[in-house]
């Protein structure tokens, strides 16, 4: 939606971080034979005389990031040579991590990537939903892969918080790559110039044409035709992110676009670490590395060097836990006092069993998990709360899963998730087969993986979100079942349900897996629905509220995306001056009286016609608030959508649906109790650009109804008691 914000690095560490990609660069190079090739002392490469052709249109955005980046040619292909690392600097903000860190690796010679001077148009376009998923999709014009958006896992990273603010992480070889469009290299290369190609052939732009028109509509591979710039993809700001498929022909194998340079990694791969958070990078000397991160509240690094002589010292500071020291080499490490290799700062967390505390008649007639399948989900945490969004008191839409461990001889999959009432019938929510055997997950509101079957909830086929009534909590349980075979199922007219299917997968289940998952309905009692009474609000000296005096100013931070208004106690407190467009932190000072009703109006940059931005494009938002006194957004506030489209995302023939915003919508004695809960998203989900990152939101969360992208103007309300 917007570009990034320009690096707030220091100069110095700037100046020692370029030296040092530069100083990596010229020793990488040299430390692999180029045949025919020469090296400058600018590290550039010179290519053969008899290989001076004409220098083809392909090659001139990489000339921007020259000489960490060179090109050389010939009839067929565009060579593109790095070493693997950005000038900009990585990792930060990364909340979703696996214990990698970046670094160089030898993208020249004949491990060079390559780009099809002349692509041929497919007879077919591949789509790369749920394809692709392993290796490099484009190039960024800087020399770095672009990866399909959903991981290897089949997750969107840039939705579960593994990407940094320019949209790229390490994978498990220490590659950094992106999973999103860099569109801040658009400031580098200059508008109307591609910021990537795709490993088809062509060219990828930002979110406006070449000739800075509106954007025209996309094909389902997020591209199109054009007289003036021929066939060209476009980025956007939510997925598919980048190319969402490839026009052009390519090779798939082993699922991934063949042939492409391999990554050659000197470390065993990373597992997640729990509760961490990278908090800085920075190059502290030439080829020398520091990542900061912290678990849980504690501060943690890893220092590392990358040698010329190959060696690659590493040392882990894990905080309480003491200091570690290893060294790397390529193809081999270094294994101090003995030990095997390790990362010391892995923190392996005990796997949960498959959980049997509801039973099931109807689905325990399947075999159990005999293996280590283990199934799992991004958004569900250790106590097993399924988020709103995921419920029938939200968007409704399935919630994200991935699994790991299948046994060998796997053919497909197979998944239902079931709920026993109180009475003792199973009922069943969602019912799933013919998964592929290649796939490690399904994405949010995933559709066209596998074949859905019948709920029973509403008798039909797809996902029924959870909406039991009574008061309490509701636990349902989702169960993957890794098969031998594809299920032969006879379809008739009245569907596939649960029993047709555990049925014909009785004798093909190699194992199952169970992850318990629990709701409890907002509003799902007459008690509930009734207000709340109030406390009475603390009292002053001679009873009533709490007056401040001068000295209780207090300072409030911002950031909406994109305008917001807010009224405390029923007065004009504060408007975003700038009105829908840089994304920007207000931060006003302010005489809190408690108790304290707090009232927002927040847009987003929407055509109130047709409920889209930027031409045709959904826009998201969100919205987030700190005051000092501790006071912070999250899902306890009531949020309510008043402007929403385009009605079911149909871009081709919008849509909207306006409601009359209530003319006391910000008093202090207006009735919100029947307004429904804000829902939390995290901030890799609204990706807030760089002013966010330079003021205080600690224990703020971004908030927003349960649909972040087609509702547009929200109010939400929450009243303070009290200070703290």
């Amino acid at each position: 939606m917007h570009n990034h914000g320009s690096n707030s690095r220091p100069d110095k560490t700037r100046t020692i971080w370029n030296l040092a990609l530069i100083s990596i660069l010229v020793s990488t190079i040299q430390a692999h034979e180029i045949r025919g090739y020469t090296i400058s002392q600018s590290a550039k490469i010179i290519p053969p005389t008899a290989r001076e052709k004409e220098r083809p249109l392909q090659a001139a955005p990489f000339a921007a990031f020259a000489p960490k980046v060179t090109t050389r040619w010939d009839d067929n292909f565009l060579y593109v040579e790095s070493n693997g690392l950005p000038s900009h600097n990585v990792m930060v903000g990364i909340t979703n991590w696996q214990q990698q860190v970046p670094l160089p690796h030898p993208y020249t010679g004949d491990n060079a990537w390559r780009i099809p001077l002349h692509p041929v148009v497919a007879a077919e376009p591949a789509s790369i939903k749920g394809r692709f998923l392993r290796g490099a999709i484009a190039l960024a014009v800087n020399g770095i892969p672009i990866f399909n958006p959903q991981n290897n896992r089949g997750e969107i990273s840039q939705e579960i918080g593994e990407l940094d603010q320019w949209g790229g992480h390490c994978g498990r070889a220490d590659d950094y790559h992106y999973h999103a469009a860099p569109l801040h290299l658009e400031k580098t290369v200059g508008k109307g110039m591609p910021i990537a190609y795709a490993l088809d052939g062509y060219p990828l732009y930002g979110l406006a044409e070449p000739d800075g028109s509106a954007l025209k509509p996309l094909d389902s591979c997020h591209g199109h035709d054009d007289t003036k710039f021929g066939y060209h993809y476009h980025a956007s700001s939510k997925y598919p992110y980048v190319n969402g498929g490839f026009h052009g022909t390519v090779v798939e194998a082993n699922g991934q676009v063949d042939p492409q340079p391999a990554a050659g990694g000197v470390r065993g791969a990373g597992s997640p670490l729990r509760g961490a958070k990278i908090t800085s990078f920075e190059a502290t000397a030439a080829s020398t590395f520091k990542l900061g991160y912290e678990v849980n509240g504690e501060k943690r690094a890893i220092v590392y060097s990358v040698n010329a002589d190959g060696t690659y010292p590493f040392e882990y500071q894990n905080g309480k836990a003491g200091v570690t020291k290893e060294t790397y080499s390529t193809g081999k490490q270094r294994r101090p006092e003995g030990r095997p290799p390790q990362r010391p700062e892995q923190e392996r967390e005990r796997e949960r069993p498959p959980s049997r505390d509801v039973p099931s008649k109807t689905i325990d007639n399947a075999a159990t998990n005999e293996g280590t399948l283990k199934l799992g989900s991004p958004v569900i945490a250790e106590v097993g709360a399924l988020p709103v969004e995921f419920t029938g008191d939200g968007a409704g839409v399935s919630p994200p899963l991935s699994w790991t461990g299948a046994p060998g001889g796997t053919k497909s999959y197979a998944l239902i998730m079931h709920h026993l009432d109180p009475e003792g019938q199973t009922k069943i929510y969602w019912t799933l087969y013919n998964i592929p055997a290649n796939c490690s997950g399904l994405e949010k509101n995933s559709k066209g993986i596998g074949l859905t079957g019948k709920n029973t909830i509403h008798n039909n086929d797809g996902y029924a979100p959870p909406h039991s009534k009574g008061p309490g909590k509701k636990t349902y349980t989702i169960s993957l079942y890794a098969l031998s075979a594809t299920p032969q199922i006879n379809a008739t007219a009245g569907g596939t349900t649960a029993e047709t299917l555990l049925a014909a997968i009785k004798d093909i289940t190699l194992a199952r897996a169970d992850l318990q998952v629990n709701y409890t309905r907002v509003n799902d009692s007459a008690a509930e629905k009734a207000p709340a009474p109030k406390p009475a609000p603390p009292q002053g000296p001679a009873g009533g509220t709490v007056k401040p005096a001068l000295a209780d100013t207090i300072k409030v931070n911002v950031y909406a995306d994109n305008w917001f208004m807010m009224y405390l106690n029923g007065k004009l407190a504060a408007v975003d001056s700038i009105d829908f467009l840089p994304h920007n932190v207000v931060t006003v000072d302010i005489l809190p009286e408690y108790p304290l009703t707090i009232a927002i109006l927040a847009k987003d940059n929407a055509d109130p016609k047709t409920g889209m931005e930027y031409g045709n494009h959904i826009g998201d938002a969100g919205f987030i608030i700190k005051f000092a006194d501790g006071t912070v957004s999250n899902a306890s506030w009531k949020a309510k959508s008043f402007f929403k489209g385009p009605l079911n995302r149909d871009t081709a023939n919008p849509k909207v649906e306006h409601t009359a915003v209530p003319e006391n919508w910000n008093s202090v004695n207006f009735d919100d109790s029947k307004w429904p809960q804000a829902v939390e998203y995290t901030e890799q989900r609204v990706n807030p650009k760089e002013a966010f990152f330079k003021a205080d939101f600690a224990g703020a969360k971004f908030i927003w109804t349960a649909d972040l992208d087609l509702d547009n103007s929200v109010i939400f309300r929450t009243r303070i008691e009290k200070p703290g």
